[in-house]
């Protein structure tokens, strides 16, 4: 079996550069956090330029014009901080490029106050590449950068609000008592609307730097959707110290035990430790039913509804969403296998509004109105006239309206054989009155064989959701075309710099492969872990040798990731790989006793950096 070898002189094509550039100032000690950003950011058009202290960062920004730096808090000679608050000494009028901090120090960073507030976004490390691209697109487009805002005349003072006057929320106010010794955000204090608090909370929420949220006044489910737009908010346990959340507080701190301090250290170790478990793909996912089933999990709840006359549908479930919401994602995830589903109840729905609200009553079948009268209807038997008692009533006697007799006796004269409707409105008669639905939200009627229904149910964790939630996306088998760069192991980001930029200079193609173990998970139920792992092993073990025969010893790189591995094939044009793969995959699982399922996908410069 054999691949074909690229020389350095091959012809290649270039990754096109992005439609719009920036020019970015990266002031970073560590070569490891300098090779992964180059790998990145040039591959997509941007110029670059590193510096390896706080001096050079300073003497770069005041001699050059940039659209974006990068700017570590732990730097030699000066902090990054001293950096940001030299340049805005020296420069006071110029176009200010957007400032982010990167640190591992979030702490010591938070501390700083106000100078910290100055950074247009702060990102912890180790790095999520992905977050470093969205700050991109934000300049590129105007949204957030400092540099694009526009500058008010001389003598005039600027309307808008200054994000730099927030109060730092990385020292939340104490919270009571029983939460002493846990770094807890506080609604609404540590929630105000500002662009620069929603900057650091979000930071924060990505760096789990938290342990849980204090609701500290009354507040409505609809208010929290916020712990879903902040990612990772999702996945803190909510303490309500206000009485207004019921069921979707994991801690009712109004009633707590006088253990309250063991008690909330529980919840909060299981959530931390749960989290733990749930792939990083899962965690920074922006879809809401990854986030849904997430919280499912950190929390270790099932979907539990109960009736509420404050929701329009009639029903409210124990998590911070609102009901409409809950029940779309929970109908999706039952589709897809992650939910089972046991019924609650049935409720009748309006056909316009979608509310659950109405007012239930009996109808004239000919005008529709609730206007109507009950009374008896008599049966005379010797004439056998049918008609209301009131066409009966004379004074104190019953008298036949249709033979003039007097009906003295129930039983033998007459009988009441049920009850007669009568409409006030219109003078219709029936026995039967139609039973009508009229909407309390939007006043649309129904009547009540047109009205429709929508069956409700608990939602309980399938062990599909599990095995998703911590194998991550590639569970579902669905591989990008783009990989994320937060799932690849250090070691392949570093050798890919590498190979990136023989690929640029010298036009030396290269293969990055991913392979994944597709019947992972039923290998360690039915064999247990170790086993499976003594497979994996052996398969790369394999796959190494082969590798090694056809490229020699240096010419790849294997490295174990968390459920996939990732090898990279030095001057090795994709697609021969492609076309060798079945052929490889079948030689290296021949010493296996059992099938793990491999599934190797194979990507290119043109994949990776377009």
């Amino acid at each position: 079996m054999t691949f074909t070898h690229v020389d350095a002189d091959s012809d290649h094509t270039r990754a096109s550069e992005a439609a719009t550039a920036l020019k970015i100032l990266v002031a970073e000690d560590s070569s490891i956090t300098q090779d992964l950003l180059k790998l990145v950011l040039q591959q997509r058009g941007h110029t670059i330029k590193i510096v390896d202290n706080g001096e050079e960062a300073l003497s770069s920004l005041l001699t050059g014009a940039f659209d974006l730096v990068l700017l570590d808090f732990h730097m030699p000679k000066m902090t990054g901080i001293e950096v940001l608050s030299r340049y805005e000494e020296a420069e006071p009028h110029q176009p200010r490029p957007h400032f982010v901090a990167i640190t591992a120090d979030v702490e010591g960073l938070m501390a700083h106050k106000e100078d910290s507030e100055q950074f247009d976004a702060i990102l912890p490390k180790p790095l999520n590449i992905q977050e470093i691209l969205s700050i991109i697109d934000d300049v590129l487009a105007g949204g957030t950068s400092q540099s694009q805002a526009p500058q008010p005349p001389d003598g005039e003072q600027s309307n808008a609000p200054s994000p730099s006057k927030a109060p730092a929320s990385g020292s939340p106010r104490p919270g009571p008592v029983f939460a002493e010794g846990f770094r807890c955000l506080r609604w609404p204090d540590d929630f105000a609307q500002s662009e620069a608090r929603q900057r650091t909370l979000k930071l924060l929420a990505d760096n789990t730097a938290f342990d849980a949220i204090i609701i500290s006044q009354p507040i409505e489910i609809h208010a929290l959707r916020f712990l879903w737009q902040m990612r990772g908010l999702h996945l803190l346990p909510l303490i309500d110290t206000a009485g207004s959340l019921g069921a979707v507080a994991d801690i009712n701190a109004t009633s707590l035990a006088a253990q309250a301090e063991g008690a909330l250290a529980r919840i909060i170790d299981g959530f931390h430790t749960r989290r733990a478990l749930v792939h990083r793909g899962i965690v920074n996912s922006d879809t809401l039913s990854d986030k849904l089933l997430a919280r499912l999990f950190v929390a270790d709840r099932s979907l539990e509804p109960h009736y509420s006359s404050q929701s329009r549908s009639g029903v409210a479930f124990n998590i911070p969403l609102d009901s409409d919401t809950v029940l779309h994602e929970a109908r999706k995830l039952q589709q897809s296998g992650f939910l089972h589903a046991r019924f609650f109840d049935r409720f009748h729905i309006c056909n316009n509004c979608s509310s659950a609200h109405f007012n239930i009553r009996e109808e004239c079948p000919s005008c529709h109105a609730s206007n109507l009268n009950e009374s008896a209807y008599i049966h005379h038997f010797k004439c056998a006239h049918q008609a209301p008692e009131a066409d009966f009533v004379q004074g104190d006697e019953l008298i036949c309206p249709k033979c003039r007799q007097s009906l003295l006796h129930f039983g033998s004269d007459y009988d009441k054989p049920g009850l007669v409707v009568t409409c006030k409105s219109c003078g219709h008669t029936t026995s039967e009155p139609d039973v009508g639905f009229v909407c309390l939200d939007c006043q649309s009627r129904f009547s009540g064989d047109a009205v429709e229904t929508r069956d409700v149910y608990h939602y309980h964790l399938q062990e599909r959701a599990r095995d998703y939630l911590r194998i991550g996306p590639s569970y579902l088998g669905v591989t990008e075309s783009i990989l994320s760069f937060s799932d690849l192991p250090l070691d392949i980001i570093v050798s890919l710099n590498e190979q990136a930029k023989r690929f640029n200079e010298q036009g030396e193609s290269f293969a990055l492969l991913e392979i994944r173990y597709q019947n992972a998970l039923e290998l360690e139920r039915h064999s247990g872990p170790r086993q499976f792992m003594q497979i994996r092993e052996l398969f790369i073990e394999t796959l190494r040798g082969i590798f090694s025969s056809v490229l020699g010893p240096e010419g790849h790189r294997i490295v174990k990731g968390h459920s996939s591995d990732f090898a990279i094939l030095k001057k090795t044009e994709p697609d021969d790989i492609r076309s060798a793969l079945a052929g490889i995959i079948e030689q290296a699982s021949q010493p296996l006793r059992l099938d793990p399922g491999i599934q190797i996908t194979v990507f290119g410069p043109g994949d990776l950096f377009t």
